[in-house]
């Protein structure tokens, strides 16, 4: 549960936004957006200092790519374009966040950046990423499905990194062919998840 400060810079965050004809921050409900809230979790924003500070740890280049699994209306993608990633893209089921995402990026002229309207069972450009982001985007049902197209797309057997915000399916991701690196701390108390197939 956020604190009194959390709730209040939430707010505050959420009306400099809406002057700045953005939103990033505020929250609509899974039910709102036509989605079954059994297979898809509740978009909230992640793009904070934790996610910062886990990316200044990583020697990110600009040969590097990450794909924002579930990317709501791009939060994190935000931060992520502050390093020298190459691309910077997101996956989005929901229709009206994936429009709410592409008008942040268009408004703040972000060039590298794009969302894919997609279930993320069906994406067949895992391969074109090498760090994948998400913050809780289902539930281990589709996680085991999303994993096996990551694994199965990835013919080269290039290194691949997943960053797993609020890991509360990291079993899933153990079971596949990646290994937990580390634990960085979030704002929840739940962790970051660093994985790696390497």
């Amino acid at each position: 549960m956020p604190n009194i400060l959390q709730r209040i810079n939430h707010r505050l965050t959420i009306k400099i936004e809406k002057f700045l004809g953005l939103d990033f921050t505020s929250v609509i409900a899974t039910e709102k957006l036509g989605l079954d809230k059994t297979l898809v979790s509740k978009g909230s924003p992640s793009g904070n200092i934790f996610l910062k500070k886990l990316l200044q740890d990583l020697a990110i280049s600009d040969k590097d790519r990450i794909l924002d699994i579930g990317c709501a209306k791009g939060s994190a993608m935000r931060i992520m374009n502050k390093f020298p990633f190459e691309r910077v893209d997101g996956l989005e089921l929901s229709g009206k966040l994936a429009e709410i995402a592409k008008s942040n990026f268009e408004k703040l002229h972000v060039e590298n950046t794009s969302i894919h309207h997609i279930n993320a069972t069906e994406f067949k450009g895992y391969n074109d990423y090498n760090f994948y982001y998400l913050y809780n985007p289902f539930p281990a049902v589709v996680m085991e499905r999303v994993m096996q197209e990551i694994n199965r797309q990835n013919t080269l057997n290039e290194v691949k990194y997943i960053i797993y915000n609020n890991p509360v399916c990291a079993e899933v991701v153990l079971k596949s062919e990646f290994k937990k690196i580390k634990t960085y701390p979030d704002m929840w108390r739940n962790g970051i998840h660093l994985f790696s197939n390497k």
